[in-house]
């Protein structure tokens, strides 16, 4: 019977160690886990105030709350960082490219000039470098968001046209008349100036390139800003979802880290971690979802750079202007004589050389831009469905989700997860989430509403600006802008098939469209209808500047 006693007691002892050692023993098979989260030390004898677990005192898991919003904030930036840079990016290059091709422009109508006007053609300098500066200002935008503000205000490119043809127009008649060693007095160069609109001296020829250069330049601009407003969306998106507010922080804990805290070495259910993800994060940007899209498509369908060409063009227009007033000297001499009386000249003091101008350079120095449009709209066509997918991308993550819904973490033990999983992270959706108590602040709705408008403000510049005659109707475009209504970012609206397949949308479906433009070199600068059967268009300035030195040479011969 003593012994018997003793055994018990004994037996007693070693279940009691045992009981002791379980909890050590339990806590050291998240070891790996505490580290990857810098939680191995724990400096705090308290438990933490939402999970209690007998592994993690307060210390312990306010570095895991850390932990674990900084890899949501991570992984959140990890899906829309790329697709602000590359907005941004692009952004960049095709502005770039437009600098680079007004200079060469200019350095190319300078050339033009100084080989038909030779020492005079310095007085065209200023009027040139004023017109193409106007161009380089149109250009210019701010960087970030609501690229409206902050900017440089467009000039009106067809008055500054005009004013160029109008500075221009002295020199050239001076050349009609063959006057180069003599100047026109500084009166009658003014009244030459002033009767610019009346004698029309280059035909309707400033008027289609200022018309032309105009719309083009202005689309240009759009586009930038467009791509400004995008980029600024997305930077905003990602702050919205970095400050998620505390309850989000704690939720995101629990689906974590708890299961360690408690001495449990699983992953949390899958469905789980979609349910808080969903409610805590995609509910703040799910609004965006519809007019992200819209967005996208607008982008993918309307991006065209037409200024490219119209640029290019300039050279040909002025001379396609210098030809008309050769070829209607006579008409133009009699409109001159009525307006300002006859010619009036000086001749001017002798003067340095003019500087010499560099050699013009073939248009294959500024390569054009289809390539990097094709890639632009390829990998934004990619993101469409950006924010319907954006919470649910969380939950790929190492530690945030098991691959099943059975033996996993449900947010209370280790089990099944049996509460039903909503569909998307819209906020009717949240309404039946089981995780979720509260609905998203008022606040925060706002903020949404704002972002989204923005979008569709961006979109619907698109449409206004980037088309021409052909334009479609704001109606037949637009139909499928708000698609996702239906579901409020329920995605179910943005499938492979969708509003804009009977005009061949879809992946890429605005690149068929920007290449045909672009490599017909379609352009809407055409010669103006001379007086002369002669005055077809020329197929190279080397032809043009052949005909018009022919002409000259008829008329001093007779």
């Amino acid at each position: 019977m003593r012994c018997l006693v003793v055994i018990l007691m004994v037996v007693a002892c070693v279940g009691s160690a045992a009981a002791a050692a379980a909890p050590a023993a339990s806590c050291a098979v998240s070891k790996e886990f505490f580290a990857r989260h810098n939680a191995s030390s724990d400096d705090s004898g308290q438990p933490g105030s939402m999970c209690g677990g007998q592994c993690c005192g307060r210390g312990r898991e306010t570095r895991l709350r850390h932990s674990v919003r900084r890899l949501t904030v991570d992984r959140v930036l990890a899906e829309t960082r790329p697709v602000s840079d590359l907005l941004l990016s692009t952004r960049q290059t095709l502005h770039d490219h437009l600098m680079q091709l007004s200079r060469h422009s200019q350095n190319k109508t300078g050339n033009l000039l100084t080989k038909m006007y030779r020492g005079h053609a310095v007085r065209t300098r200023a009027p040139m470098s004023a017109f193409y500066e106007d161009i380089r200002t149109s250009l210019r935008t701010t960087d970030h968001d609501d690229a409206t503000r902050g900017s440089q205000p467009p000039r009106n490119l067809a008055e500054s046209a005009r004013k160029f043809f109008e500075n221009v127009f002295p020199v050239a008649y001076q050349s009609v008349l063959k006057l180069e060693a003599k100047q026109f007095t500084v009166e009658y160069e003014a009244c030459l100036r002033d009767a610019y609109d009346s004698v029309k001296p280059f035909g309707d020829v400033p008027l289609k390139m200022g018309t032309s250069l105009s719309r083009s330049i202005k689309a240009a601009r759009t586009l930038l800003e467009v791509l400004a407003t995008g980029a600024g969306v997305l930077a905003a998106s990602e702050h919205m979802l970095s400050s998620a507010s505390e309850e989000c922080s704690s939720r995101l804990l629990k689906v974590v880290g708890c299961a360690h805290c408690k001495g449990h070495d699983v992953k949390p259910c899958r469905a789980y971690c979609f349910n808080v993800a969903r409610g805590c994060l995609g509910s703040l940007v799910s609004e965006l979802d519809a007019p992200w899209a819209g967005y996208v498509e607008g982008l993918e369908r309307l991006v065209r750079v037409e200024a490219d060409g119209v640029l290019r063009e300039i050279e040909k227009s002025v001379t396609l202007a210098v030809m008309y007033a050769l070829e209607n000297h006579l008409t133009l001499e009699n409109k001159v004589r009525q307006e300002c009386g006859p010619t009036a000249t000086t001749v001017p003091e002798p003067s340095s050389p003019a500087p010499t101008v560099p050699t013009r350079r073939s248009d294959d120095t500024v390569p054009p831009l289809y390539t990097t449009i094709l890639e632009f709209t390829a990998s934004l066509a990619e993101r469409k469905k950006l924010f319907y997918g954006l919470a649910d991308e969380i939950c790929e993550e190492q530690d945030f989700a098991d691959m099943g819904n059975e033996r996993c973490w449900n947010g209370d033990t280790v089990g099944e997860y049996t509460k039903p999983l909503v569909q998307s992270a819209s906020l009717s959706d949240q309404k039946y989430n089981p995780e979720m108590e509260s609905g998203i602040p008022q606040d925060k709705v706002s903020e949404m509403a704002a972002l989204g408008e923005k979008l569709r403000q961006a979109r619907q510049l698109l449409v206004t600006n980037s088309w021409g005659s052909d334009m479609p109707s704001a109606e037949s475009f637009m139909q499928g802008d708000e698609a996702g209504e239906d579901g409020s970012g329920s995605g179910q609206a943005y499938d492979d098939e969708g509003p804009y397949d009977q005009e061949g949308s879809g992946e890429g479906s605005g690149v068929h469209e920007i290449g045909n433009r672009f490599n017909t070199g379609e352009t809407a600068i055409q010669p103006s209808t001379p007086k002369t059967s002669a005055a077809t268009s020329p197929r190279s300035l080397s032809a043009v500047l052949s005909l018009a030195l022919l002409i000259s040479l008829t008329r001093s011969l007779n």
